[in-house]
């Protein structure tokens, strides 16, 4: 009678991240304890087809697993010498969770020279998670500013940090976003001073803001509406147009930011890029299922648009 051999079972898809992962030597330094590991599927664009959806899924729980290894035990400094620094903002439960955002920021092969969370919840900023302490310990700013929403994200920013660097570009980003490893790098490698620079823009027109469509271009114009999602940067004429307007915002549109950017923007004489020919939308963390802290849509967005247009104009 045949004698068999112990049968090995194939570990299961979603453990293979922790499978194939290098263990580290005793003697290799602590910073390296949680390499980099691209999520390849991370690209902008939506997954097309059951196998490559499930594919997608299977790498995206990879990569939440990575991202907390990365937070528990990583030293890795998260702030590099891009010629740039980020900023963002969160609030109330999303506290908890905006450590995954900076996270992939921190690891991307470029790195801004300074992140800053704007926290309005001065209870939070003093009792913050473990989470968000362990990556101060790697060079996060958290600042406390007053709550003017959305505008969180850029307006402290302007007021505060501006001033100390009036000559640095200024990239914004939203707290419920897995941004990739190449986020930065290529948002920069096609910034120009003269002008703004997003992932994901639409096209305005004269229509109701549902219409507008998704920008198909990289061509620079006036009529490309950048929304914050992705990643946007601004150059320092726009963020000295924003620190002259002071908080108008909070009176013309205070849950829209990107509104008042935009006509920010054009205010200062700037055009708006799209850094590719299609709008990327990358990963977001399951805390949230509408995308950016604000997501207004129809007759609201357009009398807000209506609202903010007229008072740039008329300024």
């Amino acid at each position: 009678m045949a004698s068999w051999g112990r049968v090995r079972r194939r570990p299961p898809v979603g453990d293979l991240d922790v499978a194939t992962e290098p263990r580290r030597s005793a003697t290799q330094p602590a910073h390296d304890a949680t390499p980099r590991k691209a999520a390849t599927r991370n690209t902008g664009a939506n997954p097309e087809g059951p196998l490559t959806f499930c594919a997608t899924l299977t790498e995206l729980a990879a990569e939440h697993v990575r991202l907390r290894r990365a937070n528990r035990t990583s030293t890795a400094d998260i702030l590099g010498n891009a010629d740039a620094n980020v900023s963002l903002t969160s609030y109330g439960k999303r506290i908890a969770s905006v450590w995954k955002t900076i996270e992939t920021i921190g690891a991307g092969e470029v790195k801004p020279r300074r992140v800053i969370l704007w926290l309005d919840d001065t209870a939070a900023v003093a009792d913050l998670p473990p989470s968000l302490r362990r990556l101060q310990a790697r060079g996060l700013e958290i600042r406390s500013c007053p709550d003017y929403g959305p505008h969180k994200k850029y307006f402290p920013y302007v007021n505060e940090i501006l001033p100390e660097r009036p000559d640095q570009t200024l990239v914004t980003a939203d707290d419920d976003v897995l941004y990739p490893a190449n986020w930065l790098k290529d948002l920069l490698s096609v910034h120009d001073p003269c002008e703004v620079t997003a992932f994901r823009a639409r096209v305005r027109s004269d229509g109701p803001y549902r219409t507008w469509p998704l920008c198909t271009t990289t061509e620079p114009s006036d009529t490309v509406f950048a929304t914050g999602t992705s990643g946007v940067a601004y150059p320092p004429a726009v963020l000295h147009t924003l620190q002259d307007r002071g908080d108008e915002f909070l009176r013309v549109c205070p849950r829209a930011d990107d509104f008042w950017l935009h006509y920010a923007t054009l205010a200062a004489g700037i055009q708006i890029r799209q850094v590719r020919d299609t709008a990327a939308l990358w990963w977001s963390t399951p805390i949230t299922l509408n995308r950016g802290l604000w997501d207004g849509t129809g007759a609201a967005n357009d009398a807000i648009a209506d609202e903010t247009r007229r008072y740039w104009l008329a300024a």
